[in-house]
């Protein structure tokens, strides 16, 4: 043989070769499983991606509307302590006693005798047994 076919014959078997296995991970099953698993990896981190860009955008979101209800709340107290002085003077402010009405009849009133029953005299009818009917 000559030169120029062990030539043709080796670059031959290299092309085969690279085509078959090309051709093999494309075609077996494990080359499918392989490119499947590959696609699903893919979209998995896609969509986590888009979960933490959701959840980033969330919590500023909430951070912003609580940082307004803050500044709200501080506006309203401010409002509250400067009006407060307006509206109630001390002098016009009623003494109301806690304690005014020391009279030791009221309070034995109020107070119980003896303790207060759990339960009733009378029977409820809910444990009456059927051959016993009024």
């Amino acid at each position: 043989m000559d030169n120029n076919m062990m030539t043709y014959i080796v670059i031959g078997l290299v092309i085969g070769f690279i085509l078959g296995m090309i051709f093999m991970n494309f075609i077996s099953p494990k080359g499918r499983k392989y490119i499947k698993a590959q696609r699903e990896l893919e979209q998995t981190q896609e969509e986590l991606a888009s979960q933490k860009q959701m959840m980033v955008k969330h919590f500023s979101h909430s951070a912003e509307i609580l940082d307004n209800m803050a500044k709200e709340f501080r506006r309203l107290y401010q409002h509250i302590a400067e009006s407060s002085g307006q509206f109630v003077n001390n002098e016009n402010m009623p003494i109301v006693e806690l304690e005014s009405n020391n009279d030791i009849s009221i309070k034995q009133e109020l107070t119980l005798e003896k303790q207060p029953k759990d339960y009733s005299d009378n029977p409820s009818g809910l444990f009456k047994s059927e051959d016993i009917k009024p």
